[in-house]
């Protein structure tokens, strides 16, 4: 057995045991009662939940990780520049950004416009998307009740 083939059966025993002592410990939680609710759930849908139960699990799990690192990311790109006003809502799989900026700041248009490339760039390939809203001041136009405000 060549060396790099022991160090893939090295690293896949370390994945393993780690993975089960995870699990060890989450049947510890369930048994003294002291899961949280989430915990519970998954672990009663695995055990007894049917294909269409564990699909829409991972839907809502997969959801929450791609979300959360998007709008993390886009906030990250965009910052120090934050606009005059962000709210973010979530259509499905994409994540719709609403930004109020200055009359004619060309620059942070760019800015907003750059992060949402960046972000779909990364994203897009796993079936998320990020779509932006971006209007002056001038507009005049309130954030849609149905976003939630970021800043305001």
């Amino acid at each position: 057995m060549s060396i790099a083939e022991k160090s893939i059966q090295s690293v896949q025993a370390s994945w393993f045991d780690e993975f089960i002592a995870s699990v060890r410990a989450h049947q510890l939680q369930l048994e003294t009662n002291i899961a949280t609710e989430e915990l519970k759930n998954m672990y009663d849908i695995l055990m007894n939940g049917s294909n269409h139960d564990l699909a829409h699990l991972s839907k809502i799990t997969s959801d929450a990780h791609f979300i959360k690192s998007m709008v993390l990311q886009y906030l990250q790109i965009i910052q120090p520049n934050l606009p005059l006003k962000l709210a973010f809502d979530m259509d499905n799989s994409e994540v719709l950004v609403w930004a109020e900026i200055e009359d004619n700041n060309e620059r942070m248009e760019d800015v907003l416009l750059m992060a949402e490339a960046e972000v779909n760039a990364k994203f897009h390939p796993f079936g998320y998307d990020l779509t932006s809203t971006i209007v002056e001041q001038k507009d005049r136009l309130s954030v849609p009740n149905h976003y939630a405000v970021f800043k305001a």
